[in-house]
């Protein structure tokens, strides 16, 4: 009896160890953590190509800073969402584009008028989170940045000018500012860059592999998949429960 405990959990780890760890962080609609299960805007079509390619998988959400340095240290892993940044480049295998994010800056609804670049607003104070590439841009900028543990936490800030600024992603901003009704109190001031997100495989990660994960992305693309993944997020958050 104990033998064949032993064999089955060998077997387990065999299985865990052969299987692709996929690490990203909650940020709605992107990857939205709800009950321990990972969906969302991006989610759902990594999840696509995983099963298009064949390809046993465990998803984990964890904070941004633990995810990334997760996936670097972890030959058998990808992230996602992930800008591609001259800096990231030489540290993984890049799988997409998978979208694109408008980077936004928001701020008390008239409080400013809009700011034409980020040049405007090099005095005041931005809120950002830790490990997010929008926190490195604007610091590598001089931009006076205040990085808080998640981005959810620069609403409250903002609320109680504590920052002058925030900086999000449009698309994630924006719902997060409707669940709270707090979008007549919030709003946009400047778009102050646009970027493709990818699946950043670790650097040892067999060819192959990315090999058939690229494939399943060109395959999902062309029969329809993409788009339909694309049009059960556009009216995010106002979404039936069960799409979350």
């Amino acid at each position: 009896m104990r033998l064949i405990l032993m064999l089955l959990l060998a077997a387990a780890s065999l299985a865990g160890a052969d299987s692709l760890l996929l690490a990203t962080e909650h940020f709605p609609p992107y990857q939205i953590e709800r009950d321990q299960r990972v969906s969302g805007f991006v989610a759902d079509k990594v999840i696509a190509m995983l099963r298009q390619a064949n390809l046993p998988y465990r998803l984990r959400a964890y904070p941004w800073q633990r995810a990334y340095n997760t996936v670097l240290a972890t030959p058998q892993s990808c992230l996602f969402s992930v800008t591609r940044t001259p800096e990231r480049e030489a540290s993984f295998q890049w799988i997409g584009p998978l979208t694109h994010s408008e980077w936004t800056l928001y701020a008390l609804r008239g409080r400013f008028i809009s700011f034409r670049s980020l040049d405007e607003v090099r005095h005041l104070r931005i809120g950002t989170y830790y490990g997010d590439v929008r926190d490195s841009y604007l610091r590598q900028h001089d931009m006076k940045v205040d990085a808080a543990p998640q981005d959810r936490d620069n609403i409250d800030k903002l609320l109680q000018r504590r920052i002058d600024l925030w900086a999000s992603d449009r698309f994630t901003a924006n719902g997060l500012l409707l669940q709270r009704q707090l979008d007549t109190r919030i709003e946009p001031v400047l778009a102050f860059n646009r970027v493709d997100l990818y699946l950043a495989c670790n650097r040892k990660l067999g060819g192959g592999v990315v090999k058939q994960l690229q494939q399943a992305l060109h395959m999902l693309k062309r029969d329809g998949n993409w788009r339909g993944i694309e049009q059960r997020y556009a009216r995010w958050p106002d979404m039936p429960q069960h799409l979350h």
